[in-house]
């Protein structure tokens, strides 16, 4: 197999077969620059458990790359390292302290998300960033606040990304609980808008919608299902509608197209 590998660091791979998955030896635990040149063939490729470093461009330009399963002690990914695959998900481990710019994503993709689940103190939460993570400040602060989860970092996150980490931390502060309540309409418009069922899911969970807010949370998804033919959100609603406040569903089960 086409492995060049010096020190423990795999220098250069070159696919010489038809193979669409490959592992990685057990020893290496850096992968070099540009290591891979394997653009259009693999679909998955195996990481070596003591991994701890993956170098900026490594995997760049793999296009048909779908599946990477990152082990626990890995520390960085370096920028560009899986830049215009075609990984649109990826499980980030609790060791990991940066994430370079580009590292994931690609221009092209054309559900235009790329989703990061980040395992970090005892808890998993689930990122969508915009075709690519960024990696610039923005990005950045969220590694700083999963490093030290507190109010103080919260604040000083983009909205965005303060409603989707609020979401599985607000039993961290109070704060953070007191912003989630306070912004729960967003949130769901949000998820909405985003066709984000995950999240709508997990908002439903934190408790925190009303039967204040509810009315005005089902006709924002009613309006969403007329423009895009999906009721997902909509049914999602009315459920918990119907399961929390049995006494007052009449009214909107008229306005239900289904």
């Amino acid at each position: 197999m086409g492995f060049e590998i010096k020190n423990h660091i795999l220098i250069k791979y070159t696919n010489e077969s038809d193979m669409t998955e490959i592992t990685i030896p057990d020893d290496v635990t850096e992968i070099g620059y540009a290591a891979f040149d394997c653009r259009t063939i693999l679909k998955k490729i195996n990481l070596p458990p003591k991994l701890k470093i993956i170098q900026a461009g490594a995997f760049e330009q793999c296009t048909s790359l779908e599946h990477i399963t990152f082990p626990e002690g890995l520390e960085r990914i370096e920028g560009s390292a899986f830049f215009d695959t075609n990984i649109k998900e990826a499980d980030i481990p609790e060791s990991v302290t940066f994430i370079g710019s580009c590292a994931f994503g690609a221009p092209n993709y054309d559900f235009g998300w790329i989703t990061l689940n980040f395992h970090k103190n005892q808890k998993k939460t689930r990122m969508r960033f915009g075709v690519l993570w960024l990696g610039y400040t923005p990005e950045l602060r969220i590694l700083d606040f999963f490093d030290n989860p507190c109010y103080e970092k919260f604040s000083l996150l983009e909205s965005d990304y303060k409603i989707q980490i609020a979401v599985s931390y607000y039993d961290v502060d109070d704060n953070i609980k007191n912003y989630l309540k306070r912004i729960i309409k967003k949130a769901v418009t949000l998820a909405i808008d985003r066709n984000d069922t995950e999240l709508l899911t997990d908002l439903l969970n934190t408790g925190f919608i009303t039967k204040k807010n509810i009315d005005f949370m089902i006709q924002y998804a009613i309006e969403h299902t007329q423009k895009n033919g999906n009721p997902e959100f909509q049914v999602m609603l009315t459920d918990y509608k119907y399961q929390h406040f049995p006494a007052d569903t009449n009214r909107i089960t008229k306005k239900l197209k289904l």
